[in-house]
């Protein structure tokens, strides 16, 4: 048995929540659902584990069982990838929280309209997957040094998740970012500017931690996954409210195929291995070694949309002050698209 997202809001005790229900599973190459729309769509996808549930249904033939020819365009982050959206280059992006609830918020992206809404969950964070890391020889020994020296520290864009991590982090011990020197670079980049003393530290998600500590001998300064920000929503899955909408079958079978491949994800290491090592996934340029990906620390990769689960990334972001025009924090909720049929009969 396989399940689907569907979206249940049970008003009369007024907490939204994601619940799942189950419905016959293919897993044999016959689409479980009407035909999609359209037969082939891209999806931007920052290239880390956080995706993994997404490169094993594409690995695994599930997508292509829906029905759906998959093309994944690696990303430097959710932020740049949205103008993909708007230009009509891709019609799914998955990334980080952070970017996507900023311009919902604006509804605008770089001056242009921009509408979206969040089919899937993507990923949790869990100890070890989202880490500062800087060189053993480094005078930075502590997250207080980090400031203290005025740091040049690596996020891959602006206005993104790093902020929140960095945020919460700093808050802890007393600090603030505007203690560093942020410096945006993709984060193959950011391994390069380490060992070349560019970069005094950088946020590393995996596998990139690990290939940073396997290729150029980086170490941890400090893990993200504590705190207020334990089992952290990382990575979601978004679309336009205009495509989204018109292409209900198209979504449907994508999902069907994201939650084979996010089971596995959660259930089978290896397959989570070899779908990161696949370049056919992730292009050479991204693809992790062997010895990398078996080392390196996993996500978790929800099946269902925990609505509270997910609002805690627009209440941290209204914390650090990422949603300054907004009296409270921004309702996850309103973001969020239903599949067809669940909400109002």
């Amino acid at each position: 048995m396989r399940l689907i997202h569907k979206l249940l809001y049970p008003l009369l005790v007024g907490i939204p929540v994601v619940t799942l229900a189950s419905c016959s599973s293919s897993g044999s190459g016959v689409p479980s659902g009407p035909a999609p729309e359209v037969s082939s769509i891209v999806v931007d996808a920052v290239p880390t584990a956080d995706e993994a549930g997404l490169y094993i249904a594409n690995q695994k033939g599930y997508f292509r069982q829906q029905g759906l020819n998959i093309k994944i365009v690696p990303i430097l982050g959710g932020e740049p990838g949205m103008a993909d959206l708007q230009t009509g280059k891709a019609q799914i992006i998955v990334g980080n929280y952070v970017s996507f609830v900023l311009a919902q918020i604006s509804h605008s992206y770089h001056g242009k309209s921009i509408d979206l809404r969040i089919i899937a969950d993507g990923s949790h964070m869990q100890q070890g997957n989202q880490a500062i890391y800087v060189m053993p020889k480094s005078r930075i020994k502590t997250v207080a040094d980090l400031t203290k020296y005025h740091a040049k520290v690596g996020i891959n864009t602006a206005n993104n998740v790093g902020q929140v991590l960095f945020g919460s982090l700093f808050k802890q011990d007393g600090l603030s970012l505007s203690g560093i020197d942020q410096v945006y670079e993709g984060f193959p980049d950011m391994i390069g500017g380490l060992a070349k003393g560019k970069l005094d530290a950088a946020w590393l998600p995996e596998p990139f931690g690990t290939i940073a500590q396997e290729t150029i001998g980086a170490v941890t300064l400090a893990d993200f996954d504590q705190g207020a920000l334990q089992n952290f929503p990382i990575g979601a899955y978004i679309g336009s409210r205009q495509w989204i909408q018109s292409h209900p079958n198209t979504v449907a079978a994508f999902l069907r195929a994201l939650e084979e491949g996010q089971q596995v994800a959660d259930t089978d290491r290896p397959a989570v291995e070899s779908a990161l090592m696949d370049k056919a996934n992730l292009t050479a340029t991204f693809a992790a070694a062997p010895l990398q990906a078996a080392t390196m620390t996993l996500d978790t990769y929800p099946l269902t949309m925990d609505v509270p689960a997910m609002q805690r990334v627009s209440d941290a972001m209204f914390e650090f002050d990422l949603e300054p025009r907004l009296t409270k924090p921004y309702p996850i909720t309103s973001m969020i698209q239903p599949e067809p049929g669940e909400i109002g009969g």
